[in-house]
């Protein structure tokens, strides 16, 4: 099935397995594995960034198959970088929190889990408009958040979660961790994609002005 359904809660069974109902699966995931291993030297992040952008608008719009192609990787490779660009400047004020003595132990870790409440919307947004500007309209993402708190906790610890069984990939040879991660990644922005879309079929609709 292509599509997800029409319900407004996450299709949270999906996530660990809609990646290989795509006939074209192993090789994929093969080719993510590659990728993934080109971080290793920096080179790969944007390529990696650039596909799960395209996975996670995809999800956000209810086309949950086939997965992304790789291929336009130039296109791939330039909206990742710009992407990449956004998560690290978010990420500056809790890199920077960590290096204060007084507060490194707290705060900045609160910071970063905080971050992760607001990067499916900042995720999807950017994917669906390729805007910089449109991702650091704070009042927005805000408000996003407070209407789709509950969503977020699962998808949060959902992060949280399969970023910890993608680590058991070390095991398997060391090789193995390049795999597990690009599922996990796969399996993450598909659910940001899924908290997008069930945030905004819940958003009430504009009224009608008055004459």
């Amino acid at each position: 099935m292509p599509n997800v359904d029409s319900t407004n809660s996450l299709q949270v069974g999906r996530a660990f397995s809609f990646m290989f109902e795509d006939k074209n699966w192993v090789v994929k995931i093969l080719l993510g594995a590659v990728f993934n291993l080109l971080t290793l030297v920096l080179v790969g992040i944007p390529f990696i960034f650039g596909y799960l952008l395209e996975l996670a608008k995809n999800s956000s719009e209810g086309k949950e198959l086939p997965l992304p192609e790789w291929d336009n990787l130039g296109d791939k490779f330039v909206r990742g970088l710009i992407y990449t660009i956004i998560v690290i400047i978010y990420s500056i004020p809790g890199i920077v929190l960590s290096f204060i003595p007084c507060v490194k132990y707290c705060f900045g870790p609160l910071y970063f889990l905080a971050l992760l409440f607001v990067l499916p919307y900042i995720t999807v947004k950017y994917a669906q408009t390729g805007s910089f500007e449109d991702v650091f309209r704070f009042n927005e993402i805000i408000d996003f958040a407070k209407a789709n708190f509950n969503n977020l906790i699962i998808v949060v610890l959902l992060t949280i979660a399969l970023q910890i069984i993608a680590s058991f990939g070390a095991l398997a040879l060391v090789v193995g961790i390049f795999f597990t991660v690009f599922w996990a990644d796969l399996a993450i922005y598909y659910l940001y994609g899924q908290v997008y879309r069930a945030g905004k079929r819940e958003e009430p609709a504009a009224q009608p002005e008055s004459s």
